[in-house]
């Protein structure tokens, strides 16, 4: 990961409600996939791998965007969800 010197924090929809709406977009994704696969062993191995992975993720580009961006990504960190609105 990395920022560009003239890097901005983009808040407009979808990022006025979520600050990581392609990660959600591609789990999404990964479970209609476990779904058409029909086999729930997949779709539960698909559905845990998918949420262990993306909160390592987020918080590792959290931590990155608040050491570059410093107090503006905190107040808009305290406006938005991190994936799900009104639970993550």
């Amino acid at each position: 990961m990395q920022t560009f010197e003239e890097q901005q924090i983009i808040q407009q929809a979808p990022y006025n409600i979520i600050r990581h709406p392609g990660y959600l977009g591609t789990f999404v994704m990964e479970i209609g996939a476990g779904l058409a696969i029909a086999n729930w062993v997949i779709l539960i191995v698909i559905a845990v791998m998918g949420v262990l992975s993306r909160i390592y993720r987020i918080q590792v580009e959290e931590e990155m965007l608040k050491t570059v961006f410093e107090e503006q990504y905190t107040v808009y960190s305290q406006k938005t969800w991190k994936l799900i609105p009104f639970m993550y």
